[in-house]
């Protein structure tokens, strides 16, 4: 068969006019010349074999090697006597659309083709091992989603096979069972598959699947993507709300130290302001007790700008993870920002309450100060006396006369 196939390659180039039929017929028309005895020996042989069925001039079957004179004969060649050789590729992918015979010849030369059909065979074999039903016997698959689609096998042709040998690469790294999300991975792909082939014939489906399969790929991407921010996402919603306690927690620390100073520095304050007494000059009482006061703020003072630190440590908490979710996040988080917006404006809040405990202390400092110079510089207890002073008018005397008794 192999030399049969040989012997024809090489009359195969003396044939004009060759068309193929869809039974598997070849028609080619023959320029006969007695005194090529190569041409005529390959004929007469292959005729012998069966390759040639038929010879005819002018409608007039003629049998080799008594062809008569030199002249135009039509020739019948069985495609079945030759087994492996192809006039085109869309022959080819006719009997062999998945899987390519161990060895052929295509006398069609068409570099892009030819890899074409081998990307083409080496995705229908990756489907092979994807689709829900794989009929061999009917050469079809059926892709099952929410209602089952057919897809004949010889529903392409060589020229739609261009795209493939750059596409399937990136395909079958996306597809490959090794990833731990296979199977989503194939949904989405099937998916995109389905949405573009549901509404065309049957006979149309494969073609047109292999013609936009850049698209369908990039679909199934796209739809892999966001299904991986959405899973990312409740992560990291979870991974925040387990931040976001931490964050309040420290924050709700922070305000319960500054409700304390709240309550304690003017109650501090007064009972000191309470024990001064104003005096000619400096005593030791109001000494002490200006400067207890002063070290007793100035503790606080210490403590707010430790408690300023860790406030300042959950803002670049929450700042950086505010800048991870922004880069992860792409689609609509509403209730992170929520969460997130919430945060802020606790911190927002505590921080300016932590400035007016600062503030206060430093006035109540300020007053402090004031009120020692005050009980000591006589001058300023004149100018500026602590309560009103009430004039005194002088006393007047009563004098009651008695009557003289007679």
């Amino acid at each position: 068969m192999l030399q049969a196939v040989n012997s024809f390659l090489k009359l195969r180039q003396h044939l004009r006019g060759v068309r193929e039929q869809d039974d598997g017929w070849i028609l080619g028309l023959f320029d006969y010349n007695p005194k090529d005895t190569d041409a005529v020996g390959l004929l007469a042989e292959l005729h012998d074999t069966g390759v040639v069925s038929e010879c005819r001039r002018e409608g007039h079957l003629v049998f080799p090697p008594k062809l008569g004179d030199a002249g135009l004969l039509e020739l019948r060649i069985d495609t079945g006597k030759l087994p492996g050789y192809f006039e085109t590729y869309d022959s080819l992918i006719e009997r062999n659309p998945d899987t390519p015979p161990g060895e052929y010849t295509v006398w069609e030369k068409n570099d892009a083709f030819h890899a074409g059909y081998t990307a083409a065979c080496a995705l229908l074999q990756f489907l092979k091992s994807k689709a829900e039903v794989w009929d061999t016997t009917g050469q079809r698959f059926f892709l099952v989603d929410q209602q089952a689609v057919e897809i004949p096998l010889i529903s392409y042709s060589a020229q739609q096979t261009a795209n493939l040998p750059a596409r399937l690469p990136s395909i079958t790294r996306f597809l490959d069972k090794g990833h731990l999300d296979a199977d989503a991975r194939w949904a989405f792909f099937r998916k995109a598959s389905l949405r573009l082939l549901r509404d065309l014939p049957k006979e149309r489906r494969l073609g047109v699947l292999m013609e936009n399969l850049a698209n369908v790929f990039d679909r199934a991407q796209q739809d892999h993507s966001l299904y991986l921010e959405r899973f990312s996402f409740e992560d990291l919603l979870k991974n925040f709300d387990e931040k976001r306690l931490n964050f309040v927690n420290d924050l709700n620390q922070i305000l319960a130290s500054i409700q304390t100073a709240l309550i304690a520095v003017p109650i501090g304050f007064f009972l000191i302001a309470e024990k001064f007494k104003p005096a000619g000059g400096w005593i030791g009482q109001n000494i002490v007790l200006a400067a207890g006061g002063l070290v007793f703020f100035a503790l606080l003072i210490v403590l707010s700008l430790n408690q300023g630190k860790t406030l300042n440590g959950v803002k670049l908490a929450l700042a950086d993870f505010q800048t991870e979710q922004q880069k992860k996040v792409t689609d609509n988080s509403e209730r992170l920002k929520k969460l997130l917006a919430s945060t802020w404006s606790q911190y927002e809040r505590i921080r300016c309450l932590l400035w007016i405990v600062r503030l206060l202390l430093l006035l109540f400092s300020t007053i402090i100060v004031a009120a020692l110079l005050w009980c000591s510089i006589p001058a300023w207890q004149q100018f500026l006396p602590y309560t009103a002073t009430e004039s005194i008018s002088a006393p007047t005397t009563n004098i009651v006369v008695m009557p003289k008794t007679p």
